[in-house]
């Protein structure tokens, strides 16, 4: 009985202590505790994108071990790091201040899986002929601040170790885990084997002056990049940025910053979304500008791509703000995912937009259309009997055999939309090219559009999407001054709110004629100067009104037309493509039906 009644009084008593240490810990700051905060948890920070560690490039270098670099020999005072065989390894979570040359080597970050690893760049050179300067083969997480005021730089060999390309290592900087680059300080970067930094995992970068010279990719990163308040300039063989993280997932987010990109391939590529949110981007690249496998947004920015094949390519194009600019040899912005085949015009019988060109190009390099050898491909062989192979042979009751059919793809869902900011997208001698090319639906319900592609031969549409399979072009609100080829035209959609006009030309307008929309009033709604020559423009803006009548100036050439629907179609009406845009809801206004 009486050891009942003492553990009774034991089961009180640490019921009271529970309760006591509670209340204690939930008002632990009142008594004067300091409450621990993972500074690299999302759920800390005041972004999703990135961690108040990504962000802090003044950590405390207190207690920090020093490493000096000193030609071929190394200098190590603390704890955690050692040299060996002209590198340096740091074995253990903490802070790093480096600094001064290494003529051959690599700074090697191989920790527990579980450790955070600072390491402040204070003006260091490293040159390794075989492998990456600074590698991370294991930790949660490495910070690589560039101190306040500093140049480092980072130059690898021709070609890499057979242990490097065991590991997989291509790049200058290289990472299996996550890594963040900050600081103020500058960082030049040249990749003579392959990239310039890459990361298996994700890559956060949130600072500094950063130059790439790369062999191969400039950036190549499995996960995720981020990035913002960074000065980045590019120069690559391959592509400037890929993310080509597997199922589609990869993907890039730009918050701020400035971007300068030279590549021969993309200028961006992603696996999976690519969205900017502001920064200043700068691309000049021998395939896409930006290029995603997924969806594409601008929120915010400026994006000027100068040279491209297609400016902007992805399944779904959403343009909520910002300014983009345009040069492009084929379509501006193309929204591909329709077709396996990507084609320009929703047909899935593939994409003939610059097949001429294509296969000229390949004549003049010898190589003809057919096998790698350049020899055209070779035909139905005779038998050894000297007689052809025998033909499918009809059926017993007259029909011919079935032939296997071909498989039944799920069309994706795909479109562009507008809805603030401004696009521009100028093509002076691009061939069977669009502006806004949609292998769905369009959608424009706000911002400027400002389309010139060359329209003299009018196979250049400004505005082509997927009406022959029920896409639409609907507008909804905002300017559209879009001026190209007529063969090919698309009207607007009649489910628009915002009435549309499609203007076909009797003959081409010359390159800097202005075109103007006018009230009943002498009052100009709409001018646009086409720096191309067209024969074709679509035209729309808020002020229009079904009902009214309104006088178009082509130069000086004027004609008057009623807004009888919200999809007007006048003019020469060429050969080609719908000009009527959804044929169930042809548009209004005076016509003139010729055929060119």
């Amino acid at each position: 009985m009486s050891t009942s009644k003492h553990f009774d009084k034991i089961c009180i008593i640490v019921i009271i202590i529970a309760m006591l240490g509670t209340i204690f810990f939930m008002n632990g700051e009142a008594f004067g505790l300091t409450r621990v905060v993972d500074a690299d948890a999302e759920a800390n920070s005041d972004s999703v994108y990135f961690t108040d560690n990504d962000q802090d490039a003044g950590w405390s270098t207190d207690k920090a071990t020093s490493i000096v670099l000193e030609g071929e020999d190394i200098s190590v005072s603390g704890q955690g790091a050692y040299a060996y065989d002209g590198s340096v390894y740091i074995r253990n979570a903490g802070k790093y201040v480096v600094s001064g040359t290494l003529s051959d080597g690599s700074i090697v970050i191989d920790a527990e899986d579980a450790s955070k690893v600072w390491i402040l760049l204070n003006g260091v050179e490293i040159f390794c002929s075989d492998d990456a300067c600074i590698r991370v083969d294991q930790a949660d997480k490495v910070f690589l601040t560039l101190a306040e005021g500093t140049e480092n730089l980072l130059s690898s060999g021709e070609d890499y170790s057979e242990e490097a390309l065991a590991d997989g290592t291509g790049g200058v900087i290289y990472a299996h885990d996550d890594l963040t680059i900050n600081g103020s300080g500058s960082l030049t970067i040249t990749g003579t084997y392959k990239h310039g930094i890459e990361a298996n995992d994700d890559l956060v970068i949130t600072g500094g002056m950063i130059t790439i010279d790369a062999a191969g990719d400039g950036i190549h990163v499995n996960d995720s990049l981020r990035m913002k308040d960074v000065g980045l300039t590019i120069t690559a063989v391959d592509e400037g940025i890929d993310i080509d993280g597997a199922s589609q997932n990869g993907y890039l987010y730009i918050e701020s910053g400035t971007y300068r990109i030279v590549s021969e391939g993309d200028g961006i590529h992603a696996a999976g979304d690519i969205t900017a949110a502001g920064g200043d981007i700068v691309i000049r690249s021998g395939d896409d500008g930006i290029h995603s496998e997924a969806a594409a947004a601008v929120l915010d920015g400026t994006i000027l791509i100068e040279e491209c094949y297609e400016g902007i390519e992805a399944k779904t194009i959403n343009i909520a703000g910002g300014d983009v600019t345009i040069y492009p040899e084929d379509d501006g912005i193309n929204a591909n995912g329709n077709s396996d085949m990507q084609t320009g015009n929703g047909n899935p019988a593939g994409d003939m937009h610059g097949f001429g060109d294509r296969m000229q190009g390949r004549m003049s390099e010898g190589n003809p259309p057919g096998g790698e050898n350049g020899e055209m491909p070779k035909m139905p062989q005779l038998e050894e009997n000297g007689e052809m192979p025998e033909m499918p042979q009809w059926e017993e009751n007259g029909e011919m055999p079935e032939m296997p059919q071909q498989e039944e793809t799920a069309i994706e869902d795909t479109w562009i939309r507008i809805s603030g900011g401004s696009v521009t997208i100028i093509n002076e001698d691009g061939r069977d090219a669009d502006g806004l090319d949609s292998n769905g639906d369009i959608y424009i319900t706000g911002g400027e559009v400002r389309i010139s592609m060359e329209g003299t031969d009018g196979s250049n549409s400004a505005i082509d999407y997927a009406s022959e399979s029920g896409g639409v072009l609907e507008v909804t609100g905002g300017t559209i001054a879009a001026c190209g080829g007529s063969s090919m035209a698309e009207g607007f959609d009649a489910g628009s709110a915002q009435v549309g006009i499609l203007y076909n030309l009797e003959s081409s307008a010359e390159a800097g004629t202005e075109v103007q929309i006018v009230n009943e009033d002498g009052e100009i709604l709409l001018a646009y100067t086409a720096e191309c020559a067209f024969n074709s423009v679509a035209l729309s803006c808020p002020e229009l009104e079904v009902g009214k009548t309104y006088t178009i100036m082509v130069g000086d050439t004027a004609e008057e037309i009623i807004a009888d629907s919200t999809a007007v179609i006048t003019g020469t009406v060429g050969m080609g493509g719908p000009q009527f845009g959804n044929m169930d809801s042809l548009g209004g206004g005076k016509h003139r039906f010729m055929i060119q």
